[in-house]
């Protein structure tokens, strides 16, 4: 297997997701409008646990998305083998330096926050990439420990513990996109905007997954700059970040 797809590209270079045909959101811009959601949503939620442990997670949460397959994916539309979430959770398995101290239910947390906590197809691709390692045996046990328990360990400590903490990073994760996205439409001036984030159904279970809703004229904003190739914008309500846009070089 190619080991390339494992690899994770500097920041700089890399966006986190598309706005309409011909703009990109930034890597940095996305994680700090999420990072900016975290208090709103702790409160919300009566979390009382460590905020700084939250934060980490938060910030590392998209790091799978520095993958060149992803990269390519968004860029060039090409097809992914491995989702965002499954690198970044092989990327700790395998103790890379900025994720092996994030504690089990955390990356958990990162594993599940587009789909369920371990389903089999994001087993198959974590199992194929310890089959191909010279220490398979080393990240095989660390692994099974994870999802192989034995009956006198009826409670599952760990994922009882990511469970709060998945509703936490889908939370921002969808108050984040959904910003992002209502300004771009409104910097762009395309009719038919949604009145909220409710209404606007930007998950098809957006009410299940965001415990806070957003209402577009909550959004106040203002534009600090627009070179013709990158539109950075400065949010100031509901939340205060800056949100970078770049323009698809045309072929």
């Amino acid at each position: 297997m190619n080991r390339d797809i494992f690899e994770l590209l500097s920041l700089e270079e890399c966006y986190s997701k598309t706005h309409g045909s011909d703009f990109f959101e930034t890597y940095y811009s996305h994680v700090n409008l999420c990072m900016a959601f975290v208090e709103p949503v702790l409160k919300k939620l009566n979390y009382h646990k460590s905020i700084d442990d939250v934060k980490r997670m938060v910030q590392l949460h998209d790091i799978g998305k520095l993958g060149t397959e992803f990269q390519d994916a968004i860029k060039m539309n090409k097809p992914q083998y491995i989702r965002h979430e499954e690198l970044a959770f092989i990327k700790w398995l395998d103790n890379y330096d900025i994720l092996k101290d994030l504690k089990e239910p955390y990356i958990l947390a990162i594993l599940a926050h587009h789909r369920t906590l371990i389903d089999d197809e994001s087993a198959i691709k974590i199992e194929r990439f310890i089959s191909n390692r010279s220490d398979w045996k080393i990240l095989s046990i660390k692994w099974l420990e994870i999802v192989k328990r034995t009956t006198a360990d009826r409670i599952d400590h760990e994922f009882l513990l990511a469970l709060p903490l998945i509703d936490i990073l889908r939370t921002v994760d969808i108050l984040a996109s959904f910003t992002s996205e209502t300004i771009f439409l409104q910097y762009n001036k395309k009719p038919d905007i949604k009145k909220s984030l409710y209404e606007a159904g930007f998950s098809v279970v957006s009410k299940e997954l965001s415990c806070i809703n957003i209402r577009t004229d909550e959004i106040k904003f203002e534009t600090l700059s627009d070179d013709g190739k990158t539109v950075k914008i400065c949010l100031n309500s509901p939340v205060k970040s800056v949100i970078e846009y770049v323009r698809r070089e045309k072929s």
